[in-house]
């Protein structure tokens, strides 16, 4: 396998035509045919299906189409890092977040990267956490920035970047009788999550993950439901006096600012939550990487002294 059937590959899975392919690539079309054969019989599958109107792929083509885009991808970024060790850094860079660290990070960090870096092109993407590990092992993603969920970790590498405190987040007129006595307070033991329906991502996910920790360690089990999938939706629904969310307070300082929100800090025991930038172990760090990671830490530490993002933020090593 080498780089030029990878390149024949996607331009005629672009396409759906080996002609088509072949004339946008100025390469005769029986080169083409040829090293997708080779390329098939290495592989031992049909990445084609081929009739008299064109090709579309197999369903071994569509999975192997992913890792040929990721590793052009990253075959691209090695040419780059190569041009660029002694220049300024230029390129595009996928930096995956959690939807909360979304929400406090993301703006601060692109003005930030448009100022000192204005030839990086800085590509944001928001998932869940067990999502965003499986995107930076397939070359997805370059960058990540999220928490533990219980998942292997040993092909990850990863720095810590915060411990973030968790709130109780609720709307500043709630409608649920329940609820109401909370308004009043500042804070809320962890046994008394019990008596409360409370709003925290799946057990797949980090919150999840972490919720369960502290259920084992205090021996409490706490009421919980799932979010509306996006985070707007949830805070919408928790501002609006429904529900209680479990959350840093990264994805809902905005609306405790505006006097939507009413958190209640979590304590006996205080909840907490480490956040990790991370990385793929099998791929070394490029220049993009190196640009970059500062400039996460130099935007953490400025939303926490702000008071955006409340916990401790762990400096950078070296």
């Amino acid at each position: 396998m080498n780089t030029k059937q990878l390149i024949y590959f996607l331009k005629t899975a672009e396409l759906c035509s080996i002609a088509a392919a072949a004339r946008e690539l100025d390469i005769a079309q029986p080169s083409i045919s040829l090293q997708l054969e080779n390329l098939e019989h290495e592989l031992g599958t049909s990445l084609f299906d081929r009739d008299y109107r064109g090709v579309r792929l197999t369903e071994s083509g569509q999975l192997f189409k992913a890792h040929a885009q990721s590793i052009m991808r990253q075959v691209d970024q090695a040419k780059l890092d190569i041009r660029q060790s002694e220049q300024e850094p230029a390129g595009r860079l996928v930096l995956g977040m959690t939807q909360p660290i979304g929400n406090v990070v993301s703006v601060p960090l692109l003005k930030l990267v448009e100022q000192r870096y204005p030839k990086i092109e800085l590509d944001l993407f928001a998932g869940l956490s067990y999502s965003l590990s499986s995107q930076l092992l397939s070359g997805e993603i370059d960058l990540a920035i999220s928490s533990p969920d219980g998942s292997d970790t040993k092909q990850l590498t990863r720095e810590q970047l915060f411990k973030e405190k968790l709130y109780l987040a609720m709307g500043d007129t709630p409608q649920v009788s329940s609820q109401k006595p909370l308004r009043q307070r500042s804070c809320i033991s962890f046994a008394e999550l019990a008596k409360h329906e409370v709003i925290v991502t799946g057990r797949q996910d980090s919150l999840g993950y972490v919720l369960r920790q502290y259920e084992q360690q205090v021996g409490v089990k706490v009421r919980h439901r799932p979010g509306f999938g996006q985070l707007m939706t949830t805070l919408r629904y928790v501002s609006d006096g429904y529900g209680m969310l479990l959350s840093p307070s990264s994805s809902f300082y905005h609306l405790e600012e505006t006097g939507q929100i009413h958190a209640l800090e979590i304590i006996e025991p205080g909840m907490e939550r480490d956040v990790y930038i991370t990385t793929a172990a099998n791929r070394p760090r490029t220049s993009l990487m190196r640009a970059i990671i500062p400039l996460i830490y130099e935007v953490v530490q400025q939303e926490q002294q702000a008071g955006r993002w409340r916990g401790e933020f762990i400096p950078e090593v070296g």
